[in-house]
């Protein structure tokens, strides 16, 4: 045990103890106790030799060669004897002196010897002399004596048993010990110190502590030293190189060493924190990540214990509840939102307190709607999922993720009113259309079967008048009618394969009559490399050519009246571009009105529109339907030398079928002029035929019985569905024409009874003043086989009769 040790830990000890020189007799160092037994200060002891305080009637000398032996030779390597020393006062004192030999433990070999001094009596003082050995020559005394040395042996004893318990503390810690002198030079360590840095004891002994701290750190240790060596006892994490390099992260405490409040030295008490700091780092890693995320997301985010306080909240969720974003959870109470969220009850008539809630395990994994409310009272609409919260298996509390939908909602509403305008809009023009069109039928009908009858000139003339100005309205009401539909986003694509030639046929046929009138020449022109067949909505594409043939065909007074079709492009594979031109040698239109065509109502010159007529609206339908078409139209016109309206559309094609029709076409270039061109137009019936016409409007039932018994049919008749049905069940027919709308039993629920009852036949032809394309695919999917809009022309009537006769009688 070293001098500095020792001193610590008896420093405070009633006992007086000594450290002595084994050469001359010498103190090296004396405790407070063994100053104030003999009156001297510390300093006055180290002046003095044994022979100046020893009492005079010992009448012997020490003998410093004797006394080594004595201890040297006893088994334990100790003495006990007694004394008696003089005070400093003058007054002899008597001692029970112990003497115990320090081994140096580098050496081996004696470095010096501490005495242990005890009081006999509480009016003596004993001292203790170092060296040999004095024997007591009061006779008269020695029974006292004999008291005092048995209560000498049992402090002697503790003292063993206390320095016992101080050498298994510092030997046997698992903390790193050592004592360092003023300069941080080690004293002493236990071998704790031997396995933290890998070193040997007789490396580390007397040496710096500086040679084990890692270089970056050394500033701060240094500064940490000073302190304790001034008295400040100091506890910190730094770094510690091991004998092999490897780095240990440890916690210092450095404790100053005092004697006579005096510092001495520093122990260096030393722990190995490598695990649990990475652990630590490790934990501050993650919860710095998982603040990051939290901070991030922008839905609200709050966690609360089944008190219903809140433990923790992300930003988001503060701003949306109106508190500050760097606000405590702690300081956030959410009382409110326990009355509005599960029950939906409105602020502030909750029955259930949020406690109340949280203890019944309620969780919302499923998004519910509900209403939260701010820090000032005011409300916003939520969609939130509640989940519990378990620790270890019991319930803590709940999480709440909620996002504030209050815009999305009025989104939401603002939609479905513009939804339901939309369908009202929708509705209003299909109630019109229809409502229109029943009267509107009973003006062309009625007009066209006048015009068939014996008629002086001016009557004829009235007549074709009638005729005209009925199928003009027709025309400006399927164009409202498709403009809306558009507009409202409603029309669809029905995508089939379609014959372009065909097409383009049909359009020529259908204009014929007006080129042959005005003396006109229409030409088509469709390019071989064009396939024969391709997949594109044939209604959509005939509307457009029918439109734009239909201007050139107005605008134009002499000349031609040309339609060019060719390949413009190949995109993707089985995906082509056609483009469509429609050539006139008309009026032609000013550059500075070509901007104005494709807009809806525009009309160029009020002049011109009253003479040549029109809505505006056909073109800005044509453009909406090529747009649809994944096309655009545009036009090159010159005023007074005529138009080109021009305009593209994606198709598909069969890559099996395209490579014939691509290398072997047929150039399709047709002309109709005016008395050459023969129309394949049959007369006459089309065969035996029963007839049922089901339709209650006295007007409507006159001119299809009337176009029907031109042509050579007589026709029953059926005022309603059920009379309809009844009268299929009792007769055989060929054909029923059935309305969609009549007085109790519709047409589509008479039409269902009827196939249920009897299958395939008869023929249903819808006969329907609702021409929408929603309106046929609905008759078709009840049951109905052919589809016939009002105002109902006799030319669609017989393609009617036509095409049905041929599968019937088959």
């Amino acid at each position: 045990m070293s001098d500095t040790l020792f001193k610590h830990l008896y420093l405070r000890s009633s006992i007086g103890y000594a450290a002595v020189s084994i050469t001359d007799g010498t103190m090296l160092m004396a405790n407070p106790a063994l100053c104030g037994m003999l009156g001297y200060t510390e300093t006055e002891l180290k002046e003095l030799r044994y022979q100046d305080i020893v009492y005079p009637d010992e009448g012997y000398t020490l003998d410093h060669g004797q006394m080594m032996n004595d201890i040297i030779s006893s088994p334990d390597r100790a003495i006990d004897t007694e004394k008696r020393f003089l005070h400093k006062n003058g007054e002899m004192i008597w001692v029970a002196l112990h003497l115990f030999l320090i081994i140096d433990e580098q050496t081996g070999r004696p470095s010096h010897l501490i005495a242990e001094l005890t009081e006999h009596t509480p009016d003596r003082i004993s001292f203790a002399v170092l060296g040999g050995t004095l024997p007591g020559n009061a006779a008269s005394d020695r029974e006292a004596d004999a008291l005092e040395m048995t209560g000498r042996r049992r402090m002697e004893e503790q003292l063993r048993e206390s320095e016992s318990r101080y050498k298994s503390l510092f030997e046997y810690n698992p903390s790193a010990i050592s004592a360092m002198d003023l300069q941080g030079y080690i004293q002493s360590m236990n071998a704790s110190l031997e396995q933290l840095t890998g070193y040997s004891r007789e490396t580390l002994m007397h040496s710096s502590y500086c040679e084990i701290i890692e270089e970056d750190e050394l500033e701060h240790v240094n500064m940490r030293f000073l302190a304790a060596a001034g008295g400040m006892a100091q506890t910190f994490d730094t770094r510690v190189i091991r004998h092999d390099g490897e780095r240990v992260e440890v916690g210092m405490i450095y404790v100053p060493m005092l004697i006579d409040h005096e510092v001495v030295g520093v122990f260096a008490i030393i722990s190995d924190i490598t695990e649990p700091k990475r652990y630590l780092e490790q934990i501050e890693k993650l919860s710095y990540e998982h603040a990051l995320i939290l901070n991030s997301v922008s839905e609200g985010i709050f966690g609360m214990n089944l008190e219903g306080e809140t433990v923790f909240i992300n930003p988001a969720a503060s701003v949306m509840l109106g508190y500050n974003p760097g606000e405590l959870a702690g300081n956030i109470k959410l009382h409110t939102i326990a009355q509005t969220w599960m029950d939906g009850v409105l602020y502030p008539g909750g029955h259930r307190t949020l406690a109340e809630l949280l203890k019944t395990n309620l969780s919302y994994e499923q998004e519910q709607e509900g209403i939260f409310w701010r820090q000032d009272g005011s409300s916003f609409l939520v969609k939130y999922r509640m989940t519990a919260l378990y620790d270890n298996g019991e319930h803590k509390g709940a999480v709440v993720v909620f996002r504030d939908i209050t815009e999305e909602k009025a989104v939401e509403r603002a939609k479905d009113s513009a939804e339901k305008a939309d369908r009202a809009k929708s509705e209003f023009l299909a109630i019109m259309s229809h409502e229109l069109r029943t009267p509107m039928n009973g003006i062309i009908g009625m007009a066209d079967l006048l015009s068939g009858t014996e008629l002086t000139e001016e009557q004829q003339y009235y007549t074709q008048i009638i005729i005209k100005s009925g199928g003009a309205l027709v025309h400006i009401l399927n164009e409202v009618l498709d403009f809306s539909k558009i507009e409202s986003g409603m029309m669809t694509l029905d995508l089939q394969p379609v014959d372009i030639r065909q097409v383009v046929q049909n359009v020529c046929e259908l204009f014929y009559p007006r080129i042959q009138e005005k003396g006109l020449i229409l030409r088509s022109d469709i390019e071989r490399n064009v396939p024969a067949v391709v997949i594109t909505d044939e209604t959509r594409l005939r509307q457009v050519l029918v439109n734009l043939v239909g201007n050139a065909v107005k605008f134009t007074e002499e000349g031609e009246v040309g339609v060019c079709v060719k390949l413009e492009a190949a995109g993707e594979p089985g995906t082509l571009i056609l483009r469509f031109s429609v050539t006139d040698t008309g009026i032609g239109i000013p550059q500075g009105s070509q901007n104005l065509l494709f807009q809806s109502f525009s009309q160029l010159d009020p002049s011109i529109n009253r003479k040549y007529g029109g809505t505006g609206l056909g073109l800005a339908i044509s453009k909406k339907l090529v747009e649809l078409l994944d096309g655009a139209i545009g036009v090159n016109s010159v005023e007074g030398e005529g138009s080109e309206f021009y305009f593209t559309i994606g198709v598909m094609y069969s890559v099996e079928e395209s490579g014939q029709a691509l290398l072997g076409g047929v150039a399709a270039a047709q002309e109709y002029k005016g008395g050459i061109f023969n129309l394949d137009r049959p007369e006459g019936q089309y065969g035996p035929l029963s007839i049922l016409v089901a339709e209650d409007h006295p007007v409507n039932q006159q001119i299809l019985q009337t176009f029907l018994k031109k042509r050579g049919y007589t026709s029953d008749l059926a005022v309603n569905g059920e009379q309809a049905v009844e009268a299929v069940r009792s007769r055989h027919y060929d054909l029923v024409f059935m309305d969609i709308q009549m007085p109790g039993m519709d047409g589509i629920e008479a039409t269902r009874l009827i196939r249920e009852a009897m299958g395939l036949s008869p023929v249903i032809i819808a006969a329907t003043a609702f021409a929408r394309k929603e309106d046929e695919e609905m008759c078709l999917r009840a049951g109905m086989q052919d589809f016939i809009p009002k105002p109902i022309r006799g030319e669609e009537l017989d393609r009617v009769l036509r095409e049905w006769s041929g599968s019937i009688r088959r």
